[in-house]
């Protein structure tokens, strides 16, 4: 039901993400002057895209696996990797000439790793999509302090904490959300790396990141006080 990544990401979001969001000045996803946090999100973008152009190692006597198409993750894959990567040049203030000349870049690799690299076994694909998955939980909380606006309040009124009962439709509408980001950032990514899992399986892991944003909108609670 429940893997490594599962209890990793539930982790970060639920305690850690909610202190570097505080720690990093509560700067949004797409707010100028963050050079640490863009280059992070834009390893982490390379670290899927040479997952996505690498070959698969395929032990003998293994039953074929279902089609990344068939499993609906194209979409949102393409939406997560968009997201983050627009979200890493804007941190970094990186100019428009300069990022055409990575992504043209970034596409050559992503043929040269096809054609020559060797193929890569299930434990070194995980590997490589998991800070992926650990960005897009950072990212999240940037949104919900957009939406609920923490940041707002504490700066206005540092002494008030944050007043869930009084935000309950946006609230709501986080956990909404939540489902969205879930499949483009969390389960896309990791179909990438190894397409497995079924529908309990991943309904169960849903519930344990839903579980972890509950949580850290509680620690975001505190620090307001």
């Amino acid at each position: 039901m429940l893997r490594f990544e599962d209890l990793l990401v539930a982790g970060w979001v639920a305690g850690v993400s909610p202190l570097l969001f505080r720690a990093g000045g509560e700067k949004g996803p797409f707010d100028p002057g963050q050079p640490l946090e863009g280059v992070v999100r834009l390893a982490a973008v390379l670290g899927v895209l040479v997952c996505l152009s690498a070959r698969q190692k395929v032990d003998a006597g293994s039953s074929p696996q279902t089609s990344l198409i068939n499993r609906g993750a194209v979409g949102p894959l393409a939406g997560a990797l968009l997201l983050v990567t627009i979200s890493g040049f804007t941190a970094l203030g990186t100019p428009t000439p300069v990022v055409y000349a990575i992504l043209l870049a970034t596409a050559a690799g992503m043929i040269a790793i096809r054609l020559a690299a060797p193929p890569l076994n299930v434990l070194v694909r995980r590997a490589l999509v998991s800070p992926f998955v650990m960005v897009a939980g950072g990212l999240y909380w940037t949104f919900i302090e957009s939406v609920i606006g923490t940041g707002g309040a504490a700066a206005a009124r540092p002494s008030a904490p944050l007043d869930l009962h009084g935000n309950q439709p946006a609230f709501l509408f986080l956990l909404a959300f939540s489902a969205v980001y879930y499949a483009m950032l969390v389960f896309a990514p990791r179909q990438i790396a190894e397409r497995e899992g079924g529908v309990v399986e991943w309904l169960v892991r849903y519930v344990a990141f839903v579980v972890s944003i509950v949580l850290g909108i509680g620690w975001l609670s505190v620090l307001s006080t």
